[in-house]
């Protein structure tokens, strides 16, 4: 019985040093396909934070800034928009400026008007526009 267990341990040994020794030829052979796939990956997520920060934007649209119920709600909106920009490194430098505009609108409810909501929309969405080209581009490989 001693005999079978060192055998199975060393017929184990043997299946980790190979399946290592394929992990490492595959690391340095497909080295550009693995750092795709990981660049697929990062700007996946990113496109899906993008698509979250456009659908918040999207639901501002439904309400106006001079109902107070409403203008309760756009504040809460803003708040979230805020808090994801933060949340995201890429994002919080592309929206530096503009996060502190929105983090003086959504303190002073008074300060929130239409017009400055409609303006603060409008931003943000051509920015977000601008940023899916951009990731796309990089995708594509069509870097500026």
């Amino acid at each position: 019985m001693e005999y079978f267990v060192e055998w199975l341990s060393l017929t184990s040994n043997l299946f980790t040093i190979v399946a290592s020794g394929i992990a490492i030829y595959l690391f340095v052979a497909k080295r550009k396909t693995i750092s795709s796939l990981v660049d697929v990956l990062f700007n996946y997520t990113y496109q899906l934070t993008l698509s979250e920060v456009k659908e918040k934007i999207e639901r501002l649209n439904e309400y106006n800034a001079k109902d107070p119920e409403q203008c309760e709600k756009i504040i809460n909106i803003f708040n979230e928009i805020i808090g994801q920009i933060r949340g995201n490194d890429n994002l919080k430098t592309i929206f530096a400026e503009m996060l502190g505009e929105l983090e003086s609108l959504v303190a002073d409810k008074r300060r929130l008007t239409e017009p400055k909501k409609r303006a603060a929309v409008s931003e943000l969405r051509e920015r977000l526009r601008h940023l899916n080209v951009k990731s796309i581009d990089n995708l594509v490989g069509e870097n500026e």
